[in-house]
């Protein structure tokens, strides 16, 4: 049974000083910059795990500015390193690898204009490695803190046949741990999981004022977990709010639990599925076109603060992607906008907090339970059900929309949930 609990949710604010005006089709924030005196804004410089006993230590005195480490075995820094505008990069290509950066603070030197990544996971060769782990490693700047990825592009392996997703997961770096991670800064994405890598969980990462996104799942990646982790402030490249705080493009079975969500740029999590943009030029990296839907992924018991949209499931189902110059999916074409069918079904959002926040969660695509999820009085709008631009297609409204005990504060279920009519009667609200 829904629920219209009178009973106020406490917020915690942050200061605010200029408004922003949205990006295409979000909402706009009412706040440009994170307060780093919020008490989610600061974290200690601390060492919070154990790995394996390390069989190397690598003594941060003997490292030159950029230089890059290739770790072996289990690894780990002395721990009176510091690594601060040094630059140096760490990579890790074997199986049964571990770094435990000890609590050092990494960061780039202040000439230093590459954007190549702090931490790099990734094989020699065109064949998976596992069972690594990453910890107590606190990184400013760089392209990405941590990048994990395959050997070659995607679009090396498409003119190779490498097409089907199981085929490209078994070359893929798998059972990989992070813990205790922090970014900030980066010039990109903060923390990157490649095409088809699977089975990584992130820990207690924290993730704050990424260039893009916070964190990106590529395409056929799946089986992933991101738990007890912060994201605050990413996605604001040039100050405008073009990005969000975790990415699911054409990626499966993931867990999102137990994380806090602060002031992201266009919001907390999209799931979608990439439209094969910019198909036309086999020379881009993630030349690949997307087959596998963001499908069967559980949001639960995570809390959403001071963003314009918390969750949104098939994110461009009605956006204008004429720029992406897309290669697959085309539902409706003008002079001036073109739109693509998304796909993000089966997906499980539940046990949330959505405080502070324009729309809580917006849903486009098939199958979506939203269950017992708490939405503050402030929430303008919190479930938006249907598309337009889908509706005009032939996959018709979106379908199988369970809404149950969900609890809104100071609204209506007529006030809380708008469902487009198209969707109605393939809407089930409890």
């Amino acid at each position: 049974m829904m629920k219209n609990n009178k009973r106020p949710i406490i917020v915690a604010l942050i200061s605010a000083s200029v408004s922003l005006g949205a990006c295409d089709r979000l909402p706009t924030s009412n706040i440009t910059a994170v307060d780093d005196t919020d008490e989610f804004a600061k974290q200690s410089i601390v060492i919070d795990t154990k790995l394996p006993a390390a069989t190397t230590i690598i003594d941060c005195a003997q490292l030159t500015p950029k230089q890059t480490v290739h770790v072996k075995d289990h690894s780990a820094l002395n721990q009176s390193c510091d690594l601060t505008e040094k630059s140096v990069r760490f990579v890790l290509s074997q199986s049964d690898s571990s770094l435990d950066c000890q609590g050092a603070a990494l960061s780039t030197m202040a000439d230093d204009q590459s954007t190549a990544s702090a931490i790099t996971i990734k094989p020699k060769t065109d064949n998976a490695i596992e069972d690594i782990a990453v910890a107590n490693c606190h990184v400013d700047g760089y392209g990405h803190a941590l990048h994990i990825r395959q050997y070659s592009q995607p679009n090396q392996r498409y003119v190779r046949g490498f097409i089907d997703p199981a085929a490209n997961r078994r070359l893929a770096p798998r059972n990989i741990r992070v813990i205790n991670v922090t970014s900030r800064n980066s010039i990109n994405s903060g923390m990157f999981v490649g095409d088809h890598v699977h089975d990584v969980t992130f820990n207690k990462v924290h993730i704050q004022n990424a260039g893009t996104v916070g964190l990106y799942l590529e395409f056929g990646s799946r089986d992933n977990v991101i738990k007890n982790s912060v994201f605050i402030g990413n996605g604001f490249r040039t100050f405008k709010p073009n990005r969000e705080a975790i990415a699911v493009d054409s990626s499966s079975n993931n867990r999102i639990e137990n994380n806090r969500f602060i002031h992201n740029g266009a919001g907390s999590i999209l799931l979608y599925r990439n439209c094969f943009e910019h198909a036309d030029d086999p020379t881009r990296g993630n030349h690949f076109k997307r087959t596998e839907s963001s499908r069967d992924n559980i949001i639960r018991g995570n809390v959403f603060q001071d963003e314009p949209v918390g969750i949104w499931v098939a994110s461009r189902q009605s956006r204008n992607l004429k720029g992406f110059a897309c290669g697959a999916y085309l539902i409706k074409e003008t002079p001036f906008a073109s739109y693509h069918l998304d796909s993000a079904k089966n997906n499980q959002i539940i046990n949330n907090r959505f405080e502070q926040v324009e729309k809580g969660v917006v849903v486009e695509d098939d199958g979506t339970l939203i269950s017992s999820n708490q939405f503050a009085a402030d929430v303008t709008l919190p479930i938006n059900i249907g598309s337009k631009v889908r509706e005009d297609s032939a996959a018709g409204p979106t379908k199988n929309t369970l809404i149950k005990n969900n609890t809104f504060t100071d609204k209506t279920i007529e006030q809380a949930v708008d469902i487009r009519a198209a969707s109605k009667t393939a809407t089930q609200i409890e």
